[in-house]
């Protein structure tokens, strides 16, 4: 006989599911993302993690409720309200205690999101000698173009997590963020070409032009798996660069090459899904030598370039400034200081390091745990900080050098005028970010750690460009939080209590100590690591009484 299956409905995004997730024990969060993720955290291997699971809207776990299956055998009538969707957080806590007696086996073997297999990492990299991991948190109440969407980030510095998620609910209440990205992802390969006199350079360069065509064609040889899935080499493009003296004034030239510009040929190919690096330095490759014969110059460098300002992505938010009122102080306060703190970024380049560093703690987070080349991002986000990099139409940066990566300003909103409210009940606070961002969700690092996948299987398993929109929306989400936090109460009271558990381990607190120690460090306003011993000697003293009284009344009972 059959037995009989009901099925739960679990909206993945539905406020109640995440509410108090922070609240949670490991253990609980790890139960909860099976219980709103099955299709991600199944007891198969990490490559049934199909994207073909989320090819609509209607499917994706991001968007839509998830179907779970409990035997008669294992439910607990009690536990289930008469609807089919669970809108209240304490049934879908009994539900996250429920799952974790299903399957006690189950339950002993080590979550997936977990650190690399040493075997693997031997392979990876040369002298390996071992492995280090960091924490994966979720970032909560993002919305993105309409769709909600939860986003992985590994990272050890504590409050990042908790500002994004924080600042992201506010945006999120009003209409959360839009984002915007280059249709085709697309990477640069540059070949550097030498030794061309300065009376042959215009030759050259309308050579290579002429053969425009014939140039694509022998470099789509050397991408033929990316042609054949939509992409490959599309354009190209030479730049002529003015040689400098090597500004090191011991240097002893030992070559006798005697050029005064560099010609360096730009090649364009859309990568599908792909972050492309080493197809652009192979490309560069195959493709140099014809260039050389083409005009007769020498093969310099080949090889990909991280800055690509053809594959942009853009963040931003509007919200009324009401949203931004903080204790005493007025929404338009709030937004004058926040506005002049990032005036002040644009400016000196001594805050916009610090400035921009903090918005790529967010990105950098979103792309350790999807496994991106962080290195390249945060690279070309600090190239693309300077103005001189960016196109001619962009007049948001007014300095001459190293300046915000974020844009604030206040505007008017000239529909709410009509309804009769009040000129500042229509003043609108707006937030923007803007990068060259080169990911990809195929291909690569990715299947070499099962840990990729799934986090990007949280993600309802994004394409490039929505994984690239979701990074440059965290990136403002923890801007916007760090200058909201600057401009009202200060960074070091939000963030030193959420540093409080880093210092209680520092200080040696086992495990079940943590969360009371840092708690009184908290309470005292004194987290340091001499308190923190002091406490955790305070803590232990006190446990030994109970146990040493419990072992007591114990005697006396037997």
């Amino acid at each position: 006989m059959s037995e009989e299956r009901k099925i739960l409905q679990v909206p993945v995004n539905h406020q109640a599911t995440w509410s108090g997730f922070y609240k949670k024990s490991l253990r609980e969060r790890q139960t909860q993302l099976k219980l709103v993720f099955p299709q991600v955290f199944t007891s198969s291997t990490s490559s049934s993690v199909d994207s073909s699971t989320y090819v609509t809207p209607n499917t994706s776990p991001c968007s839509s409720p998830i179907s779970i299956d409990f035997s008669s055998e294992t439910n607990d009538q009690s536990i289930h309200s008469s609807h089919s969707i669970l809108n209240d957080n304490n049934e879908i806590n009994c539900l996250v205690d429920k799952l974790e007696t299903l399957s006690v086996e189950n339950n002993k073997k080590l979550f997936p999101i977990n650190g690399l297999d040493e075997n693997i990492a031997d392979n990876m990299v040369e002298n390996c000698v071992g492995t280090i991991g960091l924490p994966v948190g979720l970032a909560l109440n993002f919305i993105i173009n309409g769709e909600p969407i939860i986003i992985p980030m590994a990272i050890e510095e504590p409050s990042v997590i908790a500002g994004v998620s924080g600042s992201a609910k506010t945006i999120s209440a009003y209409n959360g963020f839009k984002a915007t990205s280059t249709e085709r992802n697309t990477i640069v390969a540059q070949v550097c070409l030498l030794d061309i006199s300065q009376e042959n350079m215009n030759f050259a360069l309308d050579k290579i032009m002429q053969n425009k065509s014939e140039i694509i064609k022998i470099a789509n040889k050397y991408c033929n798996n990316m042609v054949k899935r939509g992409g490959g080499v599309f354009d190209i493009n030479v730049r002529r660069i003015p040689r400098k003296a090597n500004r090191n004034r011991k240097h002893y030239p030992i070559s006798s090459n005697n050029f005064t510009e560099w010609l360096v040929v730009h090649i364009t190919i859309d990568v599908c899904n792909a972050m492309g690096a080493n197809c652009a330095s192979t490309v560069a490759e195959g493709v140099a030598p014809f260039l050389a014969e083409l005009t007769g110059g020498r093969i310099g460098l080949r090889i990909v370039s991280n800055l690509n300002v053809e594959r942009m992505s853009k963040a931003s938010f509007r919200i009324p400034l009401h949203m931004l009122e903080y204790k005493s102080l007025s929404g338009k306060e709030v937004a004058a200081r926040i506005i002049e703190a990032y005036e002040w970024a644009e400016v000196d380049p001594y805050r916009a390091t610090t400035h921009n560093k903090g918005i790529m703690n967010g990105i950098d987070a979103v792309a350790l745990a999807t496994g991106q080349d962080w290195r390249a991002i945060e690279a070309a986000a600090h190239v693309w900080a300077c103005s001189n990099v960016r196109t001619d139409n962009d007049n948001s940066q007014s300095n001459n050098g190293y300046g915000s990566l974020t844009t604030y300003w206040i505007e008017r909103d000239e529909q709410l005028a009509t309804t009769g409210k009040t000129d500042d009940e229509c003043l609108m606070f707006c937030g923007e970010l803007e990068l060259p961002i080169t990911v990809g969700t195929a291909g690569g690092v990715l299947k070499t750690n099962r840990v990729y996948a799934y986090n990007l299987g949280i993600m309802g398993n994004p394409n490039a460009q929505k994984l690239a929109m979701s990074m440059v929306c965290i990136g403002l989400a923890q801007n916007f939080a760090a200058l909201r936090a600057l401009a009202t109460e200060g960074i070091q009271r939000g963030h030193m209590s959420l540093h409080a558990k880093n210092v209680a381990i520092a200080a040696g607190c086992p495990t079940n100590a943590v969360t009371s120690v840092a708690q009184k460090m908290i309470e005292k306003g004194k987290i340091t690591l001499s308190s923190a011993k002091n406490f955790l000697e305070i803590y232990m003293n006190e446990h030994n009484n109970i146990s040493t009284l419990s072992n007591q009344v114990q005697c006396n009972i037997n």
